[in-house]
């Protein structure tokens, strides 16, 4: 029995031998059509990408069902996930210091908070156009220590 005709178009691409990426593509391609499988992982592979630059993830999931709970997790079990963050946040926070949910802002491990300084700003009189401001800075401070300490004078 002989075959409908079906009209058809061919597109063409290259891959160079000279760049892994395109050697590995080369490999992947020869397995595809010994298994029979080329022209439908191009045609998914395209529809894929085209998807996913419109910002539709429904192609991405329908290929690989897996990722859709990466994705889209379970908000009752991300609830969970965050109850145990705050009771073990809880069980580790330092005496005399709340635990985090409670006043106290996370903090990087490795890093330092800054203390909070006040500053007296100098009052300006709106009425004299000859007042200025001058800034200065202790040489040893630049050199060596924190340039706003050396600058606010608050050794």
């Amino acid at each position: 029995m002989p075959r409908k005709y079906r009209p058809r178009k061919e597109f063409k691409f290259w891959l160079y031998h000279d760049r892994a990426e395109d050697s590995r593509l080369m490999e992947f391609i020869q397995y595809c059509k010994a298994t029979r499988q080329f022209a439908r992982v191009v045609r998914d592979g395209i529809r894929l990408i085209w998807s996913l630059r419109e910002g539709n993830t429904q192609v991405l999931f329908e290929l690989f069902p897996h990722l859709e709970r990466q994705f889209k997790p379970d908000a009752e079990e991300l609830i969970e996930q965050f109850r145990q963050m705050l009771a073990q946040q809880r069980i580790s926070a330092p005496v005399g210091q709340p635990p985090l949910g409670e006043g106290r802002a996370s903090e990087p491990s490795g890093q330092k908070s800054l203390a909070t300084v006040k500053v007296s700003l100098p009052l300006l009189d709106d009425d004299d156009d000859g007042d200025t401001i001058v800034l200065t800075h202790k040489r040893a401070a630049v050199n060596g220590g924190n340039l706003l300490t050396g600058m606010l004078d608050l050794e």
